[in-house]
């Protein structure tokens, strides 16, 4: 170790004399003191740049000791205020290039020898170089933009406003994790076409803003005055070299939407506005997102990136890489991908990884469960130690280099830069890091041809399918294996292929369905019911084959195949469900999360994350979400259900679960867009809850927490307004007017139409009066309502009222109303002839049985036959038997009924058993798409028995 230790020593000492003859030649002097001699010499020993930078230029050293720079951290804004001096100068063109030029120098001192003797972190360091190259920047384009408007106009838009150029930072730039030497990717843009005012030799905007780019790429790109600033790459632009170095952002948006390819939504993923007209730059930004991060998962990119993904391979494979850091196996560009691969696919389904920093995007990703911590760590670990290594190399001699040198002596002196005594420490650190990001990356995507290896790609439905519309259909049958009937095999080919979607495939889209089909085929093949499976299949990819990231989704994931046939054989409805909700098909990925709902603690977990990945201001993508989310936890529970292990009283649970946590959230969304409007109720009682004063009530199937896959929303609002009038709000309006605006926006909320559907149907036919009633009623209007004005009727369906949203002092009120509702004493022949005569209108008003099956709902002894006799005896017994009010539920109430001796065991057993078969047979039916049932003798014989009952409690 002895010689190279001494070379850097040797090398330090010699540049500490040529420092001290300088500083002597100009009578200045440094500190004497250990520390700082210390430093310097660490900053002598690993920096040959600091030190000719030093040696040449002494007054650096001092002005940084000085103003005591070399120790502390920048605060956000200081580059941009060091460049003020030169906008004072009445020539500043002339010597901007010299100004600019001379701090870069001063600081990339500063930086390296920060960076080098522990003062700054990597992020700080990346950090400061991205500040420093946006204020030069910025400072730039000021000084040429204000020299172009007097020597040949100002550039005006239609509106008589003057027009900035916008600048993009691209790359490691617009991260803010520039390196040491890096140059600097920009895009330049400008807001919109406009005119010249005082024009002189000058046609137009786009002629304007070319000439002030030139300007500036010719005064950074120069080394004239031997201080150079930041080498700038304009590749990145629409085009490339061979496009306009400036463009409009209509133009720009054009482009990336008719043009625009998969490396560039790549690029724009790190784009930031960082010099000129920043809100003009972000609204750029804003109309590009929809090409960079789609608003559904994005597999269709996945050849795209396989692409990528072999160029690396292959240039990995040329040795001029081997000891690159950065180019090489396992180097900084495999993290990178590595990140932004799951960024382009999913950033616009999940937007918190829309973000820039790759160090982020490795915890979000893992935060997210896209990967797990360990690999997470991994990649952070070696992203940090990698770039170190990156500057250390840089910063020698302010070179732009990846490679590890060659020379011992040279190697050796890395080593210590990094804090290893030999370069054996540091060479085993570089490849334990290296060796792992490889590894990670390589599991990235799998490749074709080791798809094409398990031989299914190849399997005779691949013959069949290229082949289908050859008239020897005799021949081909014969090559369908694993089903009884061939033909309807070749039936259900043939209506894909002849279909109008299908014809219209770009060759993209035609080579992915081409590698489908036989995929598809030999799995439903296995199925039970392979025919109907394959038409149910069939019928899915019609409809979603246009969109062909989807088909996409499937060929990447052939076990999500499986999945899809295991349900398309148990549930047409599911198939129709995915059909029209095309983006779940993400969730056949994970079998362990489908085939098991989140609890309600889960559930609101979970939309909480969601919302607040959302700006508060983006309503659609708000209701967007919700109704994705919704859709999510419904397939979900259908999964389960058909699954067979998932009891019926668990799947109503689960899916009331989902409607009220949506219901809350669409009422605080509600309540914060009303609020910002009109202010804040004013005389309200001070409530714990986001919406004071206001509470959804639940009835009927939601209420009784008995919800199925087709249910309206029975709801009923109920406000506590006092007189007066909201404040602090653009305008005022009464109290009850907000409240009654408020119902009506969350009726709005949850029957509006997104990209992924509507939340739910409400009914409010059960509010005071029905139809005729008000929005939402008055708590005290409510109560002697009901205690005065109510049908027979409606006091049957408050015993399944809930409040499920809103102020908990509101929920308090109405359960007190609720329960002095159910304690009205009843006389007994008149609530049994009133419930008798509401039960035979609703008779007249549906056939009591179908043509071939029995009408679960309504037939004789059917579910309505349980719940009104159940809504009866609660009634008429409820005030000498409390015990029934606690319940919403029919099966509660049902045992209830029980304990308190109204009902005999065998009469409770029999209705509870009948209605829980009932209900699982209506799921079933919704969930096979058919109306008819046939109930099996048991069932016939229950039905019987709760028909007879049904008619000694309310007839005879």
């Amino acid at each position: 170790m002895g010689v190279d230790v001494n070379f850097c020593s040797e090398q330090a000492i010699l540049f500490k004399e040529a420092l001290d003859a300088s500083l002597a030649s100009r009578g200045l002097s440094i500190p004497g003191d250990a520390f700082f001699l210390k430093e310097l010499n660490t900053a002598l020993m690993f920096s040959k740049f600091i030190a000719t930078s030093l040696i040449k230029t002494p007054e650096i050293l001092m002005d940084l000791l000085d103003s005591k720079d070399l120790y502390r951290t920048y605060s956000p804004g200081e580059y941009i205020k060091k460049t003020e001096p030169i906008l004072n100068l009445p020539e500043k063109a002339h010597v901007l290039q010299r100004f600019l030029g001379t701090l870069r120098l001063r600081e990339m001192v500063r930086i390296a020898w920060r960076d080098l003797n522990g003062h700054a972190a990597l992020e700080e360091t990346m950090a400061d170089l991205s500040a420093l190259a946006d204020a030069c920047v910025e400072t730039a384009m000021t000084v040429l933009h204000e020299k172009l408007c007097t020597t040949h106009g100002v550039p005006m838009d239609p509106h008589g406003d003057p027009l900035k150029i916008i600048v993009l930072g691209m790359g490691k730039l617009g991260a803010g994790e520039l390196n040491f030497s890096s140059d600097i990717d920009l895009i330049f843009a400008f807001p919109r076409e406009g005119t010249i005012e005082n024009a002189v030799r000058m046609p137009g905007c786009e002629a304007f803003f070319t000439k002030l780019c030139r300007e500036f790429l010719n005064i950074f790109n120069s080394r004239s005055t031997g201080l150079p600033i930041f080498r700038v790459d304009t590749r990145l632009r629409p085009f490339g070299e061979s496009g306009p170095l400036v463009m409009s952002c209509e133009a720009m948006e054009i482009y990336y939407q008719t043009q625009g390819r998969e490396w560039e939504r790549y690029a724009l993923i790190k784009a930031r506005p960082m010099a000129g007209d920043l809100a003009a730059g972000h609204a750029l930004l804003a109309t590009l997102k929809p090409f960079v991060f789609r608003r559904y998962l994005d597999y269709g990119t996945f050849d795209a990136f396989r692409d990528m993904k072999a160029r690396i391979t292959m240039q990995i494979r040329d040795k001029r890489w081997k000891n690159n850091i950065k180019l090489g196996a396992g180097g900084i560009r495999e993290i990178e991908f590595f990140g932004q691969l799951f960024q382009l696919i999913r950033g616009g389904v999940t937007p918190r990884l829309q973000e820039k920093k790759i160090l982020k995007v490795l915890a979000l990703l893992a935060r997210e469960g896209f990967i797990n911590a360990a690999t997470a760590r991994d990649l952070k670990s070696a992203y940090v130690f990698l770039r170190t290594v990156e500057h250390r190399l840089q910063e020698y001699d302010d070179r732009q280099t990846h490679d590890i040198p060659g020379g011992k002596s040279k190697r050796h002196c890395l080593a210590l830069s990094m804090g290893f005594d030999s370069w054996d420490g540091l060479e085993k650190a570089l490849h334990r890091h290296m060796d792992m990001v490889h590894q990670h990356f390589n599991k990235l995507l799998v490749s074709k041809e080791s798809k094409k290896k398990n031989g299914k790609a190849e399997s005779p439905f691949r013959y069949l399918w290229e082949t289908i519309n050859d008239p020897q259909a005799d021949v081909k049958a014969s090559l369908v294996s694993g089903y009884t009937a061939p033909e309807k095999v070749l039936q259900s080919l043939e209506t894909l292929a002849e279909h109008p979607h299908t014809r219209k495939l770009t060759r993209t889209g035609r080579r992915r369905l081409n590698d489908l089909i036989p995929l598809v085929a030999e799995i439903a093949g296995e199925q039970p019911q392979p025919e109907i499976t394959l038409e149910r299949l069939i019928s899915l990819i019609i409809a979603i084959e246009q969109r062909t990231c989807y088909l996409s989704l499937l060929l990447e994931n052939p076990t999500a195949i499986i999945t899809l046939a295991t349900l398309a054989t148990q549930s047409p409805w599911i198939i129709s469900f995915l059909s029209r909700h095309p983006a779940l098909l993400d969730e056949l990925l994970d079998p362990a999360t489908l085939y098991k709902p989140p609890d309600r603690p889960s559930l609101e977990r979970d939309l909480a994350h969601r919302m607040a990945a959302i700006p508060p201001e983006d309503f659609e993508f708000q209701l967007e979400e919700l109704c994705l989310f919704k859709l999510t936890g419904t397939l979900r529970v259908a999964a389960a259900d058909i699954s067979g292990d998932y009891p019926l009283m668990k799947v109503s649970d689960a899916l009331t679960d989902i409607a009220e946590t949506v219901l809350q959230q669409v009422l605080c969304i509600a309540w914060q867009q009303t609020r910002r409007r009109y202010g804040v109720p004013s005389g309200i009682e001070p409530a714990p809850g986001a919406t004071p004063g206001f509470a959804a009530v639940a009835y009927g199937k939601l209420g009784g927490i008995e919800l199925g896959y087709k249910s309206d929303l029975d709801l009923v609002f109920v406000h506590s307004e006092s007189r007066g009038v909201t404040s602090g709000g653009p305008r005022s309006i009464e109290n009850m007017r907000f409240y009654t605006l408020l119902g009506q926006r969350i009726i709005t909320m949850l029957t509006m139409h997104t990209p992924a559907g509507t939340l739910y149907k409400p009914d409010m036919r059960l509010r005071p009066s029905g139809q005729a009633g008000m929005i939402v009623s008055h708590i005290d209007a409510f109560y002697e309502y009901m205690e005065t004005q109510a049908w027979t009727w409606e006091h049957q369906a408050i015993i399944r009222a809930r409040p499920v949203a809103g102020d908990p002092l509101l929920w308090k009120k109405f359960n007190a109303i609720r329960q002095q509702v159910m304690e009205i004493k009843r006389h007994t022949p008149t609530l049994r002839q009133e419930i008798r005569e509401m039960r035979e209108r609703m008779k007249k008003q549906r056939f009591d049985a179908l043509s071939h099956g029995f009408d679960i709902k309504q037939g004789r002894g059917g579910i309505v036959d349980i719940e009104f006799l159940v809504q009866f005896l609660t009634l008429n017994h409820a005030r000498n038997h409390p015990a029934l009010i606690r319940w919403t539920d029919n099966i509660r109430l049902i045992e209830t009924l029980e304990k308190e001796r109204i009902l005999s065991e065998t009469q409770a057993l029999n209705l509870r058993e009948t209605y829980i078969v009932l209900r699982k047979a209506l799921h079933r039916l919704d969930l096979k798409e058919k109306t008819e049932y046939r109930p099996g003798t048991d069932l016939t014989k229950k039905t019987r028995m709760v028909s007879q009952l049904f008619q000694r409690m309310l007839y005879d």
